[in-house]
């Protein structure tokens, strides 16, 4: 009879043992995705390879217009993220590989806050002069040089594209935080194998809905995280789809000092007209020719 009760006691211990290793190892595990997840509220470095469709092509918003012109619906996108602010970089497809190895660099950039969207105009302006000159070289010399400074806010390009500020503004891009909530899980048509998808909270009727899926494994052991970001913007009538990687890091943002200003914006008009002009000369000698 003791001895019985010895080994029931034996028993008890070793089960006892065995759910305090389960539980010290599952709050490691939790442990670190929350050290991973709060390391990644205070910052992120990314690159990603990105896919723009319209929702719908009779009312093709401006901003996608923008991209469709400069043929960047799709390509590569490499970052930064701190609390309340986005620096992105948008290369062509395959040309953040390239200026990886000192090819290809990016064609414009963006900074987003709460406050405000800054568009590196300079930048994008001096981009398609050259894909101009390159196409017809005697009509990409009575293109001026961009003597402006290279930074337009939000509210200066509606004006410039005679759209309504909402249609530019991305603010609500930057207010994010990353959080695993079970809550927020969901199963998404496109989701990839082994990746769970969290759905991030939106709010209001246009608001944009955000869903990112990664490997929890990853998130557990990897400093580079595989990240698939799928996001829809109703404001401004797009999807965009992103695949690529996140890294944490703390980063230091601060936005543009070069902003054109208000007085300048009629030129900027006249230039984009101008390159419409040339556009349209170059669209109609093409077709001649074939």
């Amino acid at each position: 009879m003791k001895s019985s009760k010895k080994r029931s006691r034996a028993v008890v211990t070793v089960v006892a043992c065995i759910l305090a290793v389960c539980l010290v190892a599952a709050l490691v595990l939790f442990s670190l995705v929350n050290s991973k997840v709060r390391a990644l509220q205070k910052g992120a470095a990314f690159e990603f390879s990105y896919n723009i469709t319209a929702q719908d092509s009779a009312s093709t918003p401006a901003l996608y217009n923008i991209l469709k012109q400069v043929g960047a619906t799709s390509g590569d996108v490499a970052g930064l993220y701190s609390p309340g602010q986005l620096q992105l970089y948008l290369y062509p497809s395959g040309g953040l590989a390239r200026a990886e190895t000192g090819g290809t660099d990016f064609f414009t950039d963006l900074y987003i806050d709460a406050n405000d969207t800054y568009f590196d105009a300079g930048r994008l302006y001096r981009t398609l002069r050259d894909s101009i000159a390159d196409s017809a070289p005697l009509v990409g010399a009575f293109l001026p040089e961009w003597s402006l400074p290279n930074y337009i806010t939000q509210a200066q390009l509606a004006k410039i594209l005679g759209v309504p500020n909402t249609q530019v503004a991305m603010q609500e891009m930057s207010g994010y935080t990353l959080t695993l909530s079970r809550q927020c899980v969901v199963h998404p048509d496109y989701a990839k194998k082994d990746y769970t998808y969290y759905q991030f909270p939106s709010e209001g009727e246009d608001a944009a809905v955000l869903v990112v899926g990664l490997p929890l494994k990853s998130l557990l052991f990897d400093d580079t995280i595989p990240v698939d970001v799928h996001v829809e913007i109703p404001a401004h009538g797009v999807n965009a789809a992103l695949s690529g990687t996140l890294e944490a890091g703390v980063n230091s943002l601060s936005a543009p000092v070069s902003v054109i200003s208000d007085s300048d914006i009629d030129s900027i008009v006249q230039l984009r007209e101008r390159l419409e002009q040339f556009a349209d000369l170059i669209n109609t000698a093409l077709k001649r020719v074939q």
